[in-house]
């Protein structure tokens, strides 16, 4: 028999007492995923999150972009009526439960109430990004796209190495071969390991302007935590060279921080060399430095 104490006048076993908060946790659980099964559309499995609520004339919930697919319920097979019919009981529970995140078939366990969801699911660790490399039209969870990137060949992974006057700063040379300024864009991006992120060095072309720029496979307040350097240079001529300092950007966020060369100055900063067998006889430098922003 275990210890008694007095609750409320009354005579409790203390093991008791825990299973009962074990008992009603496990009941409100049940309680949440009846609700959340109330206003799961059947079709998409989506959470509805928006009213008005459409149904069927026996109830049946669904979302309104599979509604306006479909002429017959998915669950009972009853024809919709001209008349649009909206479930109350859907609209009174949509906005007082947490509803699961948008991307949880990608592995988020996160549920909020709608109130909070958007700002979680803008930075959520398993949202769909575009891949990086511009050959490649996927779109990949967060989560997934280090190792959607290494395998399919979409990136080159280089080590960091640690400056010797500034323990703090690690930094990366990338050298190659172009045919031209145009093949430049078609190198493959950069990834590398800094203090357990993933970062991205990426090239685009914007109108005129070659851009590189630094990404976290992150959000942008992790990528404010990083300062990063790139320089663009000669080997030959060493006072061509182009810099810029600044944050990390997001690899699905707008670009606030990034070096941009004009195509017509791109060629001062390749080097000449012998033509090899895939006709590129221009080399190319830049170098990498990161940091923690104190």
């Amino acid at each position: 028999m275990g210890e008694l104490k007095t609750y409320s006048g009354e005579n409790v076993e203390l093991g008791q007492v825990g299973a009962d908060e074990v008992s009603d946790d496990r009941r409100n659980k049940d309680l949440l995923k009846h609700l959340q099964s109330l206003v799961e559309c059947p079709v998409c499995l989506g959470s509805i999150r928006t009213v008005p609520v459409s149904c069927c004339p026996s109830g049946h919930v669904i979302c309104s972009d599979c509604r306006s697919q479909l002429v017959s319920c998915p669950v009972c097979r009853t024809v919709y009526p001209s008349m649009q019919l909206v479930s109350h009981l859907a609209a009174g529970i949509i906005d007082k439960i947490p509803h699961p995140c948008m991307f949880k078939a990608y592995g988020c366990s996160q549920s909020l109430l709608l109130s909070s969801l958007p700002a979680h699911e803008t930075c959520c660790s398993y949202r769909l990004v575009s891949c990086p490399n511009i050959l490649c039209n996927l779109k990949i969870s967060l989560a997934g796209l280090y190792r959607h990137m290494i395998v399919n060949g979409c990136a080159s992974q280089h080590d960091l190495k640690v400056t010797s006057s500034l323990p703090s700063v690690s930094t990366v040379l990338m050298t190659g071969r172009v045919k031209n300024v145009d093949e430049l864009l078609y190198k493959i991006p950069l990834v590398f390991s800094y203090e357990g992120n993933m970062f991205l060095i990426i090239k685009k072309q914007s109108a005129d302007m070659i851009q590189f720029s630094a990404s976290i496979l992150g959000s942008p307040e992790q990528g404010r935590q990083f300062m990063v350097s790139i320089a663009v240079f000669s080997e030959r001529m060493p006072c061509h060279v182009v810099e810029y300092k600044g944050f990390a950007n997001s690899v699905d966020g707008p670009v606030w921080c990034a070096l941009t060369v004009h195509k017509d100055h791109m060629g001062e900063l390749l080097d000449q060399v012998e033509e090899n067998e895939f006709q590129q006889k221009f080399k190319y430098h830049y170098k990498v430095k990161i940091s923690r922003n104190e």
